[in-house]
């Protein structure tokens, strides 16, 4: 396989795990519950983000704002979008969804914060 068709088989069994997990009553607000987060931010504007928000709707999780490298085009249902060059306010922890790409946003979100910096492949395959 190429690195795009690893990178799609990856969010292929992602969202399979998610929609069985779903199936049987889970939900990602679980993980962050069981972690005490409450007031959470997400990096990466696209399709899983949304997934997840909408998964998280009507729980005691907050989504403070969102994060994405082209926040001015992003198609999010957040309200608040920023760069990572933008001053980030403090979280309990920032959920990556491009999982592909989790490495290279720890690693800038770091420096920048001392939230948890989290993929949403551990929280999904943790439920």
């Amino acid at each position: 396989m190429n690195g795009n068709e690893n990178k799609y088989y990856d969010y292929y069994l992602l969202l399979n795990h998610w929609l069985e997990a779903g199936h049987y009553g889970h939900s990602s607000a679980e993980y962050f519950e069981q972690a005490g987060m409450k007031n959470i931010a997400i990096y990466g504007m696209g399709d899983l983000a949304n997934r997840l928000m909408e998964e998280l709707k009507g729980t005691d999780i907050t989504v403070a704002y969102g994060i994405d490298r082209d926040a001015a085009v992003s198609v999010s249902r957040i309200g608040e979008v920023y760069s990572p060059q933008d001053q980030l306010a403090e979280v309990d922890a920032v959920i990556v969804t491009p999982i592909t790409a989790y490495e290279s946003v720890k690693d800038l979100l770091q420096e920048k914060m001392q939230a948890k910096i989290i993929s949403l492949e551990e929280v999904i395959w943790s439920i």
